[in-house]
């Protein structure tokens, strides 16, 4: 299989975590969404990740592609059925900021006059109450070695620290000792984001 991937990605490395839990070796193609010319025509949303199977049919979304490999794959599932609907929230929450600050990022590399200040402000906004949730939930983050909740709050953590800096450390220290704990887990360190 074929993972569409990007180095900075934290979708895409989202998806690369689960592969890597859950014992499955995934050919990466790296994949500039704004140059590249093929990627339209595998994702119509010309967004990575883009998962291609050996038929060459396509599965998108990372969320869709994680749930694929986690059923696939070998080992504990990193979806199980106990307090399934708090961890997907917890997992939503992680996922949402990443986005959030993929998109704060994504302003910031534009010309000054074409930058959104409301915008900005509101990604800043939303970026702060997502790691104040995640601070207050460390307790149900460090219930399992590891799920897709503590997998999302990873790439999002990571994302914005790539991007924008460690300063969110002073404020959220129970998110900052939890996220630090994280940091040697194989599937972490190997995937984690390079400029």
């Amino acid at each position: 299989m074929k993972l569409l991937s990007g180095p900075t990605s934290p979708f895409a490395r989202k998806c690369r975590i689960v592969a890597i839990e859950k014992s499955i070796v995934l050919e990466e193609i790296d994949t500039n969404p704004f140059d590249s010319d093929d990627l339209s025509s595998l994702n119509p949303l010309k967004m990575i990740p883009v998962l291609i199977l050996e038929d060459e049919s396509k599965i998108l979304d990372s969320d869709v592609i994680c749930r694929f490999l986690n059923d696939m794959g070998e080992g504990v599932s990193l979806y199980p059925d106990e307090n399934k609907w708090n961890y997907m929230t917890r997992a939503t929450l992680g996922h949402g900021l990443a986005e959030a600050s993929v998109q704060l990022q994504l302003q910031k590399i534009l010309p000054i006059n074409e930058q959104s200040p409301p915008l900005m402000e509101r990604m800043s906004q939303r970026i702060s109450r997502t790691l104040k949730s995640l601070d207050n939930q460390i307790a149900e983050l460090s219930e399992c070695p590891i799920r897709i909740d503590t997998i999302c709050a990873v790439i999002g953590i990571g994302h914005l620290e790539l991007r924008h800096g460690s300063s969110w450390k002073d404020t959220y220290t129970n998110l900052n000792r939890w996220y630090s704990s994280q940091l040697d887990r194989p599937s972490i360190a190997s995937t984690h984001p390079k400029v």
